[in-house]
C-alpha cells in the first residue's frame, strides 16, 4: 500500500506495481469486513479518477505537441517546395551556363556577375541546410572551373531535385503520421474520459454499497435487540406454562377427592340400604378406598398449594411492567452494537 503521503496517482512505473501487488496480497483480510473494504475501493476509486484526470491532462498536452507538429510538417513542406523551386531555378541556369559555356570568353563579364549571385545565393542556403553550405562554398572556390563542370553540375541538380522531392514525399508522410497521431491522441482521450465516467460510477456504486451495508447492520442490531425481547417473553411463556401445569394438577386432586367423597358417600348408602353381613366387607373396602383417595388428595393439594403461591409470586414479578422494561433495557445493553 501506499504511504500516508502518496496515493495512487503519484506513482508510476515499479511502484505502482509494487503498490497494486500489496494490494492483492491483503485483499483476503479486507474481505473480512465488507465496510472497510467498499471504503477502501472508495477511495482507490477516487486515486483513479485522479489518475485518469491525469492522463487526460497529458493527452491533451500530447495533442497540442501533435498540432504543433503539424503545423511544422507544413512549414518544412513548405520550405521544401520552395527548395525545389529554386533547385529547379538553378538546373535552368545550369543549362543556360552549358549553352553559353562555347561563349565564354565573350560572357566571362556575365559569367562573373552569375558567379557573385550564385555566391550571394549560396550564403541564403548556408541558413537553410548546413550541408548545402558546404557545397556552396566549394562553388564559389571553384567558380573559374564550373564551365567544365557544368555538365556535372546539371546532374548534380537534378540529383538534387529528386532529393528535395523525396523530402517533400517524407514531410507528407510525416504529416499524414502527425494526423494520426492526432487521431489516437483524441481516441486516448475519450477513452481517459469514459474511463473516468466508470470510475465515478464505481465511487458512486461503492458508496450506495456502504450504505446498504450499514443499513444490513443496524436491522441486524434491531432484530437482536428484538431477540432479547422475545428471549423475555418466552421466559414468561414457559412460567405460565408450569403454573398451567400446577392448576391441571390440582385439578387432578381435586378429582381425587371428589372420587374419594362418592365412594364414601356410596359405601355408606350400601351399608344402610343391606345392612351388616357378608356385603359389609365390600362395604368396608369402598369406604377404605374413598378416605384413601381423599387423604392423598389432601396431601398433594397441600404440596402444590405451596408451589403455586410461590410460582404465582415470581409470576407477578416477572409479569411487572417495570420487570418487563428492565429486562428488555438488560437485553438491549447486553446485545448492543457499535454505531456506524
Amino acid at each position: 500500500m501506499p504511504g500516508k503521503g502518496k496515493d495512487f496517482s503519484s506513482l508510476a512505473g515499479e511502484e505502482l506495481l509494487k503498490a497494486m501487488d500489496e494490494w492483492a496480497e491483503r485483499r483476503e483480510t479486507l474481505a473480512e469486513d465488507r465496510t472497510k473494504l467498499a471504503q477502501f475501493r472508495t477511495k482507490l476509486a477516487e486515486e483513479r479518477t485522479a489518475l485518469a484526470h491525469r492522463r487526460t491532462e497529458l493527452a491533451e498536452g500530447r495533442t497540442k505537441l501533435a498540432e504543433g507538429r503539424t503545423e511544422l510538417a507544413g512549414k518544412r513542406t513548405a520550405l521544401a517546395e520552395g527548395r525545389t523551386h529554386l533547385a529547379e531555378k538553378r538546373t535552368a541556369l545550369a543549362e543556360g551556363r552549358t549553352a553559353l559555356a562555347n561563349n565564354r570568353t565573350e560572357l566571362a563579364n556575365k559569367r562573373t556577375a552569375l558567379a557573385e549571385g550564385r555566391t550571394e545565393l549560396a550564403n541564403k542556403r548556408t541558413s537553410l541546410a548546413e550541408g548545402r553550405t558546404h557545397l556552396a562554398e566549394k562553388r564559389t572556390e571553384l567558380a573559374e572551373t564550373r564551365t567544365g563542370l557544368a555538365q556535372g553540375r546539371t546532374e548534380l541538380s537534378r540529383q538534387r531535385t529528386e532529393l528535395a522531392e523525396g523530402r517533400t514525399k517524407l514531410a507528407e508522410g510525416r504529416t499524414e503520421l502527425a494526423g494520426k497521431r492526432t487521431a489516437l491522441a483524441e481516441g486516448r482521450t475519450n477513452l481517459a474520459e469514459k474511463r473516468t465516467g466508470l470510475a465515478e460510477k464505481r465511487t458512486d456504486w461503492s458508496q450506495k454499497r456502504t450504505d446498504w451495508a450499514e443499513m444490513r447492520n443496524k436491522l441486524a442490531e434491531i432484530r437482536t435487540r428484538m431477540s432479547g425481547g422475545r428471549t423475555g417473553l418466552a421466559q414468561s411463556r414457559t412460567n405460565l406454562s408450569q403454573y398451567r401445569t400446577i392448576l391441571a394438577k390440582q385439578r387432578t386432586e381435586l378429582s381425587y377427592l371428589r372420587t374419594g367423597l362418592t365412594l364414601i358417600a356410596l359405601g355408606t348408602f350400601f351399608t344402610r340400604y343391606f345392612g351388616f353381613g357378608y356385603w359389609s366387607i365390600i362395604d368396608g373396602f369402598i369406604l377404605l378406598t374413598g378416605i384413601s383417595s381423599i387423604v392423598m388428595a389432601i396431601r398433594l393439594f397441600r404440596k402444590s398449594f405451596f408451589i403455586e403461591r410461590k410460582l404465582v409470586i415470581r409470576l407477578e414479578e416477572e409479569l411487572a411492567s417495570e420487570a418487563v422494561e428492565k429486562r428488555l433495557e438488560s437485553s438491549i445493553q447486553a446485545h448492543r452494537f457499535g454505531s456506524f
